[in-house]
């Protein structure tokens, strides 16, 4: 009688279990994914990045290759910019001109750069600055302590007009 007991739950709990993930594949069969369409927005915009210490290779990160690490990792809605590793000095802005991949809406910027550890005792940060001709529209810190990674994304918005919204910082 256990045996019967036991067959039967397995095939119900199976039988249930397939009857119900074959129904909603039936369900998303019919439905039609519709894509944001996402707007690029035409105006030229700068992003100045200025960190508070010089920055370095994150000594602890696993190198798989024999390709230089990099020193810090810079991503505009997920794009990968590439920033020279000699470009990045403690007080300078780094301006990067016409920068590409901002998009009508909601945007963001990932910032992640590694501090010396001979400076681990020190907070640092990385302030972003993001510009259109000579007007600021948006103007953030991500803040470290202690030596930790400068690790955060920066949110904003901006308009057709190219103006932007509220930017916020998200640290990590």
């Amino acid at each position: 009688m256990r045996f019967v007991l036991t067959a039967v739950i397995w095939i119900v709990i199976v039988g249930g279990l397939w009857g119900y993930t074959r129904q909603r594949l039936q369900a998303e069969a019919g439905i039609e994914r519709i894509q944001p369409q996402l707007v690029q927005v035409t105006q030229k915009f700068d992003l100045i990045l200025t960190p508070t210490f010089s920055v370095e290779p994150d000594p602890f990160a696993l190198q798989v290759t024999d390709e230089l690490a990099v020193t810090m990792d810079l991503r505009i809605n997920g794009q990968q910019v590439a920033i020279a590793a000699d470009s990045l000095q403690r007080g300078v802005p780094l301006v990067i001109e016409d920068i590409r991949g901002l998009v009508e809406g909601q945007n963001e910027i990932y910032v992640q750069a590694s501090p010396p550890l001979s400076e681990s005792e020190k907070s640092h940060a990385v302030r972003v600055q993001l510009r259109r001709a000579s007007s600021s529209l948006m103007d953030n810190t991500i803040w470290a302590s202690q030596g930790a990674r400068v690790l955060g994304t920066v949110n904003f918005v901006l308009t057709a007009r190219g103006d932007s919204g509220t930017g916020e910082a998200d640290e990590h």
